[in-house]
């Protein structure tokens, strides 16, 4: 696998970490994938494919990602934070 396809996989993977749990949301959208991809290829190359530091990466370097790619982590992070997702996901529902 080329490191340019391994990049693209991994930064697909970390938008899938982005994503809110569930059957839909377990792949991201294209529109998570497409507002990360870039960022993580610049700035996280070197924690591919480690998919788990290349979020961490984005989140540390949140001052210098793109603006669609800081939507994306927000909106993570405050589905991750609702009580009705995390009930949602406990429960199975």
């Amino acid at each position: 696998m080329s490191l340019t396809r391994a990049i693209l996989t991994a930064a697909a993977g970390t938008v899938a970490l982005l994503a809110p749990a569930g059957p839909a949301g377990a792949q991201g959208t294209e529109q998570q994938r497409l507002a990360c991809m870039t960022d993580a290829m610049t700035l996280c190359a070197g924690d591919v494919p480690n998919t788990r530091r290349i979020e961490l990466c984005l989140r540390r370097n949140y001052a210098r990602i793109s603006t669609p790619c800081q939507g994306v982590l927000d909106a993570a992070r405050t589905a991750a934070a609702s009580p009705d997702t995390m009930g949602a996901a406990r429960y199975g529902r």
